[in-house]
């Protein structure tokens, strides 16, 4: 009887192990998020967004080309991408390729990761042509490096806002991208979820965020936290609420140290603001 119940758990243990490397990591779910719009938001009342995030990018490959067929078929008013495009140190030459043929009428903008940063010299690449201080040809993204921008959407103006990198824990407040005007309806890209701890919700703020991957794994939050990953303990996927604050946060599409999902699939995530 001992001998049936090992083999079983051996057997059940293969399965998992199988699918979690070789089945979920490429098995990206498109996930549709409804975002209520209150005032201020009025102006993206209709639009849809896609967010994607932690691609992870080492090549053009099968997962990338379904990602673009998704944004495609999705066919956004604008995309959101926050962070992480390459492998820790790796080329960001398919990156970048995947970065120029992602477009809305309404604007592609994005922020950098920890990843991105990994190497100083191809980082540069993201938004400076090679060997110059010119503007990349290579994409049309709009990178935001702890600044923001007020875009004017049927008439109204909405303020897209990025922090960099793992830049939030020097984040000094919203308002200064806002220029001390707290009513405009502002979306704020980061990396980290954890810039979420520095805003105090008397803002009407969208945010917008990666980098956890969902676990990859399903661990309970405090283990989550005995392993020193505090991002994902308390913010490890879906919606947030402070306040007037709300954040989202995206599983993303690739994997970081180990390529394994388990019940954590990659995705699309889908805005549609209603």
């Amino acid at each position: 009887m001992r001998k049936t119940w090992g083999l079983l758990i051996f057997i059940l243990a293969g399965l998992a192990a199988y699918y979690g490397f070789r089945v979920e990591p490429d098995w990206i779910a498109v996930r549709h998020v409804t975002v209520d719009v209150q005032p201020p938001f009025d102006a993206l009342r209709g639009k849809t967004a896609v967010h994607l995030t932690d691609l992870h990018i080492g090549r053009m490959g099968k997962r990338e080309a379904r990602v673009l067929e998704i944004v495609g078929d999705v066919g956004p008013d604008m995309i959101f991408l926050t962070g992480d495009y390459i492998h820790w140190r790796g080329d960001a030459g398919p990156a970048l390729a995947f970065l120029g043929r992602l477009g809305a009428p309404d604007g592609v903008w994005a922020v950098m990761g920890d990843y991105d940063y990994s190497d100083d010299r191809q980082s540069c690449l993201f938004c400076h042509a090679r060997g110059s201080g010119a503007p990349t040809e290579a994409h049309g993204v709009r990178f935001l490096r702890n600044s923001g921008e007020r875009v004017q959407m049927g008439g109204v103006p909405v303020l897209v806002g990025g922090v960099d990198g793992q830049a939030f824990r020097e984040f000094d407040g919203w308002r200064s991208f806002l220029g001390g005007d707290g009513e405009l309806p502002a979306v704020l890209l980061s990396h980290s979820p954890l810039v979420f701890d520095e805003i105090d919700g008397s803002q009407p703020i969208l945010v917008l965020a990666g980098d956890t991957h969902g676990g990859q794994i399903p661990l309970p939050g405090w283990a989550w936290g005995m392993l020193g990953y505090e991002k994902t303990a308390r913010y490890s996927q879906g919606w947030f609420q402070k306040g007037r604050s709300r954040m989202f946060v995206s599983r993303g599409v690739g994997t970081s140290h180990w390529s394994v999902r388990l019940l954590r699939r990659p995705e699309v995530v889908v805005l549609h603001f209603r």
